[in-house]
């Protein structure tokens, strides 16, 4: 529980860091190509040290640059460009909408099976991002509904990488050589964006608040999510599922700590709703769970 609650925490920090990455000058590409390139550094070490050899084929490799693509080079942009615009608070609560459109997806895949109880979940979640909406919740914050709809653009990326991940993974592409193989194919689909937008890769040292929140960014990510494996072995998947109850309050309360946000009632209404929909969409556990 202590890992669950820890990983939760730390990835709640990401969003307030993304903001300080981005809020202080560095164009959000610079952020996601250094964010995917210390994560492929990170993962190469961990694969070398265990000695797992990533596998790799035609299919594989496919996989790769649709995961990259879907899970990292897009959905990071669009977090990055969001993080410059809306606080980090409001950004953790539309963030906490992947599982809910996610198992959008999958009823519509007939992956999942619909039910009364998920659809009022699913309802209560959308109607958390509506009430998001309201110019009240944001205060003066200009063009706030478009930057809204672009953070929401990364939920459903993430949503559709995880459908596709369950409908394609190769045999043999495991949690850790799929995280290494995305990170590698999203920092080779950011260097021909840096070079045709004439984005600056490197910055002159001194180094400050921005590049130690890339990093310290990165190093939580990838540490959470090696955690978020662990949860997954020993506790299976509902367990593990329980981390995205800690993540939204926590993104919301970091951001009033580290940012010094303060947030309407409105905000406070669509955190309880989007959570009480998480409640609600929970999946069921399955037999083969570990």
């Amino acid at each position: 529980m202590l890992l669950l609650v820890a990983a939760g925490v730390g990835w709640g920090l990401t969003v307030s860091l993304a903001t300080i990455a981005t809020r202080t000058g560095i164009h959000p590409f610079s952020v996601s190509f250094w964010s995917a390139a210390i994560s492929v550094v990170l993962l190469t070490v961990y694969l070398l040290a265990r000695r797992i050899r990533p596998p790799w084929g035609r299919s594989y490799l496919v996989f790769y640059l649709v995961t990259g693509f879907l899970g990292t080079a897009l959905p990071h942009v669009l977090s990055f460009y969001a993080a410059i615009h809306l606080p980090a608070g409001l950004r953790a609560i539309v963030f906490a909408m992947v599982p809910i459109v996610t198992m959008v997806l999958s009823i519509l895949l007939a992956m999942e099976k619909p039910s009364l109880i998920r659809a009022i979940g699913i309802g209560l979640g959308f109607g958390a991002i509506v009430l998001l909406f309201d110019p009240g919740a944001t205060g003066d914050l200009k063009n706030h509904l478009f930057w809204i709809l672009i953070a929401f653009g990364a939920v459903v990326s993430y949503a559709v990488e995880g459908v596709y991940i369950v409908l394609k993974r190769p045999p043999g592409a495991d949690a850790m050589t799929t995280l290494w193989g995305m990170n590698v194919a999203a920092l080779l689909m950011y260097i021909p964006l840096l070079l045709l937008t004439g984005t600056p890769v490197t910055w002159p040292p001194p180094w400050g608040q921005a590049e130690g929140a890339i990093l310290l960014m990165t190093l939580i990510h990838v540490g959470c999510y090696a955690s978020l494996l662990v949860l997954l072995h020993r506790g299976g998947a509902v367990f593990a599922s329980q981390i995205s109850y800690i993540v939204t309050p926590a993104g919301v309360i970091w951001g009033v700590i580290v940012l010094d946000e303060a947030f309407a009632a409105t905000v406070l209404i669509s955190m309880v709703l989007v959570l009480a929909g998480l409640v609600l969409i929970r999946p069921s556990a399955h037999k083969n769970d570990p």
